[in-house]
């Protein structure tokens, strides 16, 4: 064995350092950084702290818990098809390593996944040159830590499931290196179909550049003297051919996934495009250059700038001297100058950019393609210094001022990002590249060696520079905000057992639902259904193309999604000022919780990470909204930070209501009117009195503010500038009902503070819509202050209006319709069985579950023909009387993708063994 060992590093050391010297690199200056495990900071920042980190739990709990939720899961907002998310985030085969870790080391999981990824990338990218361009030595291990540790990897690390297009781009790339060369494609299709399983997303531009490359491989094809036009042309039209076949192929291995995707894309984040195109440039050209320097990165950079471009000096510099490497022909350099020039112009013109993106403009993360740059810079950089014969010395003096030249622009440009020392740094590593390049003819033994040292302290300076201007996320403050909340779900889990909803007045991040599995309303993905942020921001909370944060609910929107439990922090001043009177008025009602606060186990305590009494101490909640209505509910259990309360009021997922529903349209920016249609339209009693009773304030009090009316507007203006200004709301209730009032959205965090009774409103702070604040609840004879503080000069409140909500009809209404509620018998996250008892007039089963081809439902065993209400929610016609109800799901599509993934591979096997001995045996 020892022997056999000793055999693979003598053969394979290069491929092994392309390996591990990206591995240890990271690793040493993770150490340094104090990254978990070896210190207190974690890699949780961005959108790998706010979305991936709970996906990544919700992988696991796919695998270990309910594989159901692989297809449907409630945890998604108020519910929604899995299978895009699981294709734009979760497919990475390398996600297999979470489930070696336990829940509470899942950051440890994906430090050690991130390291994974990117030496695996140094790797593929070493085995490309070794088998399809003969690297070999310390050189192949030079260019494949480039390749590696280059800038695009180092930024977009924390976008761990694009690292797998680092993976596999060599792979395939070396597969079609054997299609062009040898004609045969089965390599080049396994990997393909691989990468578009693992992420179409960062797939799609590899396929985008697989075409520029192929054209380019195939321009640059040289043929003996003499052979004829015609056999070059009948190798041309095969090798075409071939590359259509085989990406057709690799497309169709993974139709098993990209199909539903495919599908789910319609109704999310593809529903968004608009093929609309600016033929605008984003930035001089010029100032691209700026990112061919160490360390050309800071935090601005991130949401917008200019493309992540840094390949380290050598492969640079090699690669520009590829264009003057003249055992390249001329046909081929103008090819790959035609290819550059296409790559620099996409990575300005906004039109190009947009097609790289699927016809969207990223939001964040600008130029995301950038790493297939990279890659046709370093793949021909290494094919010209493995046959560059060393630099002449009108080379070195035509470099040598260029690079001078560049440093100087770059130096006297305005880049926040590049500091003197990244210039210096920059032309030192270059002019030793040049230096060594021109004694290159000498072939001293020393000098790869020399190159892979340059490379690697050139690389692991950048990879440095460029994450120590990241802010990472305190791993004790994730490790205590997660421990706290499973241990409140489970407490709630274990009491209840039937299915209903939960939400929060804080949150770490809007996938909470995931990290601690439970069925929620609030969320954020790139995959999300447009029509639920559309609900809910015609409801009067803050969404986006994205998200919804489900901050601004009112008792009929709790009632009306089964939000049954509601956890709020303790400490909120709209709570602890009646906690006396909360407690007497439930007294003999508070259910027993059995915490989760219960000493963990052995296990648990082992694999849990370990947290100071000080910190624990130290630690607060994340608040995103202030609810007085949680008066209203019933308390039934605490814990240090945290109130549980249950909302008696909750429908269940399903109940009868008036067909009246039908025919109810979203409106925009109306919340309270269109929450006052619903329910009406629900009960069927569109005649009734308000339920939502518009009010007026008592008094309004002015701090150096001078105000003027227009028609639903009014503007309050500061009448000296720099003094504080305010205005203050005060009303009195009569009753205990909920009050709330509409704010308009022209009003952001920038323009205003808000405060309710001297305390700080709460306020989540991004929305486009219309806006309900909940003001008070169980306030009868107190008096209420609402104080908007100015920022701003001048604002303007349009719609501002409060609203008192009847609490006896609405208790009446609410009623009503829970005597038509299911009752469910089994469930799961994509079936249900239950019974109804629908009343008259009732003649629609309602159901708070998102409208979906995918849903079939059947009544008294006999399918039904779904409809759509509110232009989102599943309904069935249903008739009066007792009804055993079945609900089901079945991902659109995915049943037609298992065919088009079996035929696919069966396609591929057939070419495997016939075509492509037809070809070799020279009969075609």
């Amino acid at each position: 064995m020892q022997k056999i060992m000793q055999t693979f590093i003598q053969k394979q050391w290069p491929l092994l350092l392309a390996f591990f010297v990206p591995f240890l690199t990271l690793s040493t200056i993770y150490i340094f950084q104090g990254v978990y495990p070896f210190g207190n900071d974690s890699l949780l920042t961005v959108d790998l702290g706010q979305q991936y980190i709970d996906f990544f739990a919700y992988y696991r709990q796919t695998f270990f818990e309910d594989p159901s939720t692989f297809f449907y899961s409630f945890s998604k907002a108020i519910g929604g098809d899995m299978l895009g998310l699981w294709a734009y985030y979760l497919t990475s085969p390398f996600n297999l390593l979470f489930l070696l870790f336990p829940h509470t080391q899942i950051t440890l999981a994906v430090t050690c996944l991130t390291l994974l990824k990117i030496s695996l990338s140094g790797l593929s990218f070493g085995y490309l040159l070794k088998k399809a361009f003969n690297g070999t030595g310390f050189i192949l291990a030079a260019f494949s830590i480039s390749y590696a540790l280059m800038g695009y990897t180092i930024v977009n690390q924390l976008n761990i499931m694009w690292l797998d297009g680092l993976i596999f781009l060599p792979l395939i790339v070396l597969g079609l290196e054997r299609l062009i060369d040898k004609k045969a494609g089965l390599l080049y299709s396994i990997f393909l179909g691989i990468m578009l399983f693992a992420n179409y997303y960062i797939a799609y531009m590899i396929c985008l550049f697989l075409i520029c490359y192929f054209i380019f491989r195939l321009v640059s094809v040289s043929y003996p003297k003499e052979t004829p036009w015609k056999m070059k042309f009948k190798e041309t039209l095969v090798s075409i051919g071939l590359f259509i076949w085989h990406s057709v192929l690799g497309a169709g291995l993974a139709g098993i996934l990209l199909l539903p995707t495919f599908h789910a894309l319609m109704e999310s984040k593809a529903s968004y495009t608009k093929f609309e195109f600016d033929w605008e440039l984003a930035y001089p050209f010029s100032e691209m250059l700026s990112k061919l320097f160490i360390g050309a990165f800071n935090f601005e950079q991130m949401p917008s700038g200019y493309p992540n471009l840094f390949i380290g000096s050598l492969a640079l510099v090699s690669f520009l001297c590829y264009f003057f490497n003249q055992s390249f022909s001329k046909r081929e350099r103008l090819a790959a100058l035609a290819v550059m020039i296409l790559f620099v112009v996409s990575l300005n013109l906004e039109a190009f950019n947009k097609i790289w993106h699927a016809m969207q403009y990223p939001i964040w993360y600008p130029y995301r393609f950038s790493f297939v740059v990279c890659f046709f810079m370093l793949v021909n950089g290494f094919r010209s210094f493995m046959h560059y014969e060393g630099m002449r010395p009108i080379s070195t003096f035509v470099s040598m001022v260029l690079t001078a030249l560049v440093s100087f622009y770059v130096y006297n440009g305005e880049f926040d990002f590049i500091y003197t020392e990244q210039i210096i740094l920059t032309i030192l590593f270059t002019f030793m590249v040049i230096f060594l390049l021109i004694i290159k003819p000498q072939k001293y033994t020393w000098l790869p060696v020399v190159f892979f040292i340059l490379t690697t302290i050139e690389m692991g300076l950048n990879a440095q520079i460029d994450l120590s201007r990241l802010s990472y996320v305190d791993q004790d403050n994730f490790t205590v905000y997660q421990t706290e909340l499973d241990a409140n779900i489970d407490a709630v889990q274990d009491m209840d057992g039937t299915f209903y909803r939960i939400e929060k007045t804080f949150l770490r991040t809007k996938n909470d639902s995931f990290q601690a599995n439970y069925p929620s309303i609030t969320h954020f993905s790139s995959t999300f259904e447009r029509t639920i942020p559309a609900l809910f921001g015609s409801l009067g909370f803050p969404v986006g193309d994205g998200f919804l944060a489900y901050s601004n609910g009112t008792l009929l929107t709790d009632a009306l999604f089964n939000i049954q439990y509601y956890m709020s922090e303790k400490d909120a001043p709209y709570l602890v000022e009646n906690n006396n009177s909360l407690e007497t008025k439930n007294a003999g009602l508070k259910k027993t919780l059995a915490y989760a606060a219960k000493p963990p186990s052995l296990i648990d305590a082992l694999v849990t990470p370990t947290v100071s009494d000080e910190k624990k101490a130290a630690f607060e909640l994340s608040i995103m909204q202030t609810k007085p209505d949680l008066r209203s509910y019933k308390q039934i259990g605490e814990t240090d930070r945290i109130f549980i309360y249950e909302n008696q009021n909750a429908l269940p997922l399903a109940f009868g209501s008036s067909s009246a529903i039908l025919d109810v349209s979203l409106l925009e920016d109306q919340p309270i009117q269109l929450q006052e249609t619903i329910l009406h339209s629900l009960t069927g009693n569109q005649l009734a009195a308000d339920y939502f009773v518009p009010s007026e304030f008592d008094s309004t009090v002015y701090q150096n503010v001078t105000l003027s009316d227009a028609l639903n507007e009014t503007t309050y203006q500061k009448q000296v500038l720099n003094n504080d200004a305010s205005v203050s709301f005060q009303f009195t209730p009569e009753t205990d009902d909920s009050f709330y009032l509409t704010l308009s959205p022209n009003i952001k965090d920038e323009d205003v503070e808000l405060f309710l009774n001297g305390e700080p409103f709460t306020q989540y702070k991004t929305y486009r819509d219309q806006l309900i604040l909940n003001l008070a609840s169980q306030n009868k004879g107190d008096t209420i202050t609402f104080k908007i503080s100015l920022k701003e000069s001048t604002i303007r409140l349009k719609d501002f209006q409060l609203y008192r909500l009847d609490s006896i009809a609405f208790d009446k209404a609410i009623q009503s319709l829970k005597t038509g509620g299911m009752t469910i018998e089994e469930y799961g996250n994509t079936s249900f069985k239950g019974t109804v008892n629908i009343q008259k007039g009732q003649d629609i089963l309602m159901t708070t579950i998102p409208y979906s081809e995918g849903w079939a439902v059947k009544i008294d065993g006999v399918p039904v023909q779904t409809k759509q209400a509110l232009e989102s929610l599943l309904v069935v016609p249903i008739d009066e009387g007792k009804h055993v109800i079945e609900l089901d799901y079945t991902v659109p599509l995915f049943f037609e993708g298992t065919i088009l993934t079996l035929l696919s591979a069966a396609l591929l096997l057939l070419t495997a063994l016939l075509f492509e001995k037809t070809i070799k045996g020279g009969h075609l």
